[in-house]
């Protein structure tokens, strides 16, 4: 059942050259933020004959000459240009830097499809409206891209060559699939779930959803960067617990430099995801890192003015030093049961037969009690009532109650620990014993299975008996309704111990 490509820790981890996050160039004098007021103009774009976006352009009020730019990419979710990026895009503009913040294109964009490719296209449209901007230098206009915008952003900046710099920050740089496999495995760990819970996640994560659509998790940005000739700021939170930080960081490195490009940047800040500080999730509300905005300008500003990589009077890489827990895996094979329609399809069943199996007994039950007397007489005439063998019943019913209460428990289980992870809460004692529990009644299960199998053998084998004595007794179930008891009972449990099997309460 488990994946043969799991997550494993990290062991190359990133040495920051200073713990100062501060960015300067020999030799260059930059505006720096607050220097100048800023205005803001909404605007309309049209990205193709039937769809247009609105966009916010601000820019600082009596700046001179042709101001560099920047283009702001959504990361994940919906994006209103009037709701998101404010503080950073209004710092920048106080800076000198016009900036444009569309409307993320919402029409072809969904939990099951989107195409990275298109949406490259539509902020491609976008770029060049703000290259075009009054008082905008063409040639100083460059990306600023957070988390799944920075794949759309590495797509840009491979196909156009009029890009001048570009800002990573929060990058998964690896596929969604494997950047979930690293980033689920780590929220779980930390909530002080167990380790057979945490090696569920990547048999998750490697399974085929082309059921649901979902082919962008498949999508790998890294033949891209491989083209990242410009300048290159990285930007990522140390309390960051979704993306490879280090890894990611590496990566780029490893990528620009076969492009010959030695000028990025990095940049660890104590802050989450969205570099903002109080509190490791994405909450409204939360106060951008302190000096980070003023970096941004200040790493824009020096390359526009020409910095190159031997300019930086500042290191390469500093800030904090980043701890990444797991390494996003390289690739990502699917076990034994390969397929979330396949894995549905069993929890399905097997709740399914569960359930079937209470009612065919509970139906059985009833109709015994309410069957006339005359009806009852012929059946003692023909020599055996409708019933269960000798052994069968209590195997029988302690099997198959056990079974769906086993497989509900666990379902709920997994889901409340996924919560719990996700909001980053550290379960509790007794919370973290329920799954001693299941391991019990899963192994419970087993001898219960073995016990109603030996009854059932134990009927079979009596049919070397009489005819007589075959006639007066129950070898195994007599009448059909008995007889669909039995049978929906084995399947039934035996879906269910494969099912809990998948979930890790067999596994050492």
């Amino acid at each position: 059942m488990t994946s043969p490509t799991g997550v494993t820790a990290n062991t190359e981890h990133v040495t920051v050259q200073s713990p100062d996050t501060g960015i300067a160039a020999s030799g260059f004098t930059v505006p720096h933020e607050g220097s100048y007021q800023t205005k803001e103009s909404r605007i309309t774009i049209r990205l193709n004959d039937a769809v247009s976006i609105h966009a916010v352009v601000r820019e600082p009020i009596g700046a001179s000459g042709a101001r560099p730019a920047c283009l702001f990419l959504h990361g994940a979710g919906t994006g209103d240009s009037s709701e998101v990026y404010g503080d950073v895009a209004s710092a920048m503009a106080s800076a000198g830097i016009v900036t444009l913040v569309p409307d993320k294109r919402l029409d072809n964009y969904s939990t099951l499809h989107r195409d990275y490719p298109q949406m490259a296209e539509d902020y491609g449209r976008s770029f060049d409206t703000l290259k075009h901007w009054p008082g905008v230098d063409a040639q100083k206009t460059g990306l600023y891209a957070e988390s799944e915008g920075t794949w759309i952003s590495s797509i840009i900046t491979a196909n156009r060559k009029d890009v001048a710099f570009s800002i990573l920050t929060s990058a998964p740089v690896v596929s969604g699939r494997q950047q979930m496999t690293m980033a689920a495995s780590t929220y779980f760990t930390d909530s002080g779930a167990p380790r057979s819970l945490i090696n569920d996640v990547p048999k998750l994560t490697s399974m085929d959803f082309r059921a649901l659509g979902l082919e962008y998790a498949n999508f790998d940005s890294t033949p891209y960067l491989s083209k990242l000739t410009q300048p290159v700021l990285v930007n990522y939170g140390t309390g960051d617990l979704s993306m490879p930080i280090e890894q990611g960081a590496q990566t780029i490195l490893n990528q620009t430099a076969s492009a010959g490009n030695s000028n990025v940047t990095v940049r660890y800040y104590p802050a989450n995801h969205q570099m903002r500080t109080g509190s490791h999730l994405s909450r409204p509300g939360l106060p951008l890192e302190s000096s980070y905005t003023r970096n941004l300008e200040d790493w824009i500003n020096s390359v526009t003015m020409g910095a190159t990589a031997s300019d930086w009077s500042t290191p390469m890489i500093a800030g904090a030093q980043p701890s990444q827990r797991y390494s996003a895996p390289t690739s990502v094979s699917p076990g034994l049961i390969s397929s979330l329609g396949v894995l549905l399809t069993l929890l399905g069943l097997a709740l399914g037969a569960s359930v079937l199996c209470g009612l065919c007994a509970a139906g059985v039950g009833i109709n015994s009690r309410i069957r006339s007397r005359g009806r009852r007489s012929q059946q003692e005439e023909s020599g055996r009532l409708p019933g269960f063998g000798q052994g069968i019943a209590a195997p029988l019913t302690l099997l198959v109650s056990l079974s769906t209460l086993s497989l509900l428990a666990t379902l709920w289980y997994v889901g409340s620990s996924a919560v719990q992870a996700l909001s980053l809460h550290h379960a509790s004692v007794a919370f973290s014993g329920v799954w001693t529990v299941l391991r019990v009644a899963a192994i419970i299960l087993v001898l219960l299975f073995g016990w109603l199998c030996s009854s059932v053998i134990a009927g079979i084998g009596h049919a070397n008996r009489s005819s007589a004595q075959i006639r007066q007794d129950i070898r195994i179930a007599h009448g059909s309704g008995h007889q669909a008891v039995v049978l929906l009972g084995l399947v039934a449990s035996v879906l269910v111990m494969i099912s809990l099997a998948f979930w890790g309460l067999y596994t050492l």
